[in-house]
């Protein structure tokens, strides 16, 4: 939908327009919004087959957005649509858990993988934007970052792959397949990896902390065999005896690391998304405002 919005602010064509308007009026936002514990929350997936993925004992509706995460940028899209009365107590219907780390603060995500902070602002840009309790999400997520770079250097002698370059807990390809890690706090109360580090995470966060960002991507050009035809792969480890190279590219860390790059070079993706009229309604309706 994030997309959908984009390319219709772009092109400013009336097909273009017209289709995504379409789209946009068919998402029923009421089926995923539902009330627990006298607060109003968003369902955050449903599979109907038992069985199936994430599914437990009954099919059907599957976890909800109960706690900080990605879904950051659904609630301006529920304010701008025709659901916009329910947009704000969803979005304050979240739990904002604070946490520090080598006295970094920041209000992290449950397990604490780096992507939950990055995704939601590959598409806002809140650079100068607050919520009416003087949250920014923009600093949240570069202390986030901060705190994650952090943790890779801490945990650096007992996983050789870290260091000050080489960090992010995060969702990728590993030597075991697809794993999501966590840094610390989290709500297990100890750190989640098996020591891999994905080239998207310090990429993604290039608008956040575009020194540290910058001089990870130096450091990874120099990595024999993680560049490829589609720049860099998946993952890299360098926990056994011989460095591992993930051969994949999962095509959605590698697309925030196009938005992200777009986002620190031109913002022209967050500027078309900024100025549609369903993202500046939402932004009104959540009491979000700027600083300057």
């Amino acid at each position: 939908m994030c997309g959908v919005i984009t390319v219709d602010s772009y092109f400013k064509d009336a097909e273009v327009s017209l289709l995504a308007k379409t789209i946009m009026d068919r998402v029923d936002w009421s089926v995923l919004i539902h009330e627990n514990n006298h607060k109003k929350l968003l369902y955050m997936s449903y599979n109907p087959d038992k069985g199936g993925d994430y599914v437990g004992k009954k099919p059907g509706f599957i976890h909800q957005w109960e706690m900080f995460a990605e879904q950051l940028m659904m609630y301006v899209m529920i304010g701008g649509s025709g659901y916009s009365k329910e947009a704000l107590s969803l979005y304050e219907g979240f739990e904002r858990v604070h946490g520090n780390y080598k006295g970094i603060d920041y209000i992290y995500s449950p397990g604490n993988a780096q992507f939950v902070y990055q995704f939601p602002l590959a598409w806002l840009d809140l650079r100068n934007i607050v919520d009416k309790d003087g949250i920014s999400w923009f600093a949240n997520a570069k202390q986030a970052t901060l705190v994650h770079q952090a943790c890779a250097i801490d945990y650096h002698t007992e996983f050789k792959t870290f260091s000050k370059y080489f960090f992010g807990f995060t969702a990728s390809d590993t030597p075991k397949g697809y794993r999501v890690f966590g840094a610390l706090p989290n709500h297990d109360n100890k750190i989640n990896t098996d020591g891999t580090v994905s080239p998207f995470g310090p990429i993604g966060s290039l608008p956040f902390t575009p020194d540290i960002s910058m001089d990870s991507i130096i450091e990874m050009m120099k990595i024999p065999g993680l560049w490829g035809p589609y720049g860099f792969y998946d993952g890299f480890n360098f926990e056994g005896d011989t460095p591992w190279i993930s051969s994949r590219y999962i095509s959605i860390n590698k697309g925030l690391e196009m938005l992200m790059v777009n986002s620190y070079l031109y913002q022209d993706v967050q500027k078309a998304f900024m100025s549609h009229e369903v993202i500046q309604k939402g932004i009104e309706v959540l009491e979000w405002r700027r600083l300057d």
